[in-house]
């Protein structure tokens, strides 16, 4: 009996030991959250906040956080017919998404803030919200909204 209490106390021990590993490795690839949505997703919109920039410099989306660790990572199990990505920041930000259709910098389509709008095919999408400070944990608070257009 008191092998078994053992045993489970030591196989519990392995399962959140792994969990922890695991959860470790999830938080690895986003630095704020990670997001799975669906055609009617809610809360609609489906609101996010961070700090902006990086030190990693890109040709065209200024400076964002290393290739390995986007801000976010968003997972549609669906595709959307219309799906809009805003961002709205105490400075000058861009956006910079990876995803199934590719690559997409935004910059400077609401004023200066970026924007991106239309179908979204189903997949995962890396995105990072950058700018032209280039350094880390000096950039500008900002709020991320997805929203599902009709």
């Amino acid at each position: 009996m008191e092998l078994t209490k053992h045993f489970a106390a030591a196989l519990t021990a392995g399962f959140v030991t792994a969990g922890l590993l695991i959860c470790s490795a999830m938080q690895a690839k986003a630095d704020f959250k990670v997001l799975s949505l669906a055609p009617g997703f809610m809360p609609n919109p489906e609101v996010v906040g961070g700090l902006s920039g990086g030190k990693r410099i890109t040709p065209d989306c200024g400076y964002v956080k290393s290739a390995n660790t986007p801000d976010y990572v968003v997972t549609l199990t669906k595709p959307f017919t219309s799906l809009k990505a805003s961002v709205q920041a105490s400075g000058d930000v861009t956006m910079l998404i990876e995803g199934p259709n590719g690559r997409i910098c935004s910059d400077d389509v609401n004023g200066l803030m970026p924007e991106v709008s239309g179908s979204a095919l189903a997949g995962t999408y890396r995105v990072w919200i950058g700018d032209y400070v280039g350094k880390a944990n000096n950039g500008f608070s900002y709020q991320l909204t997805l929203s599902e257009e009709n």
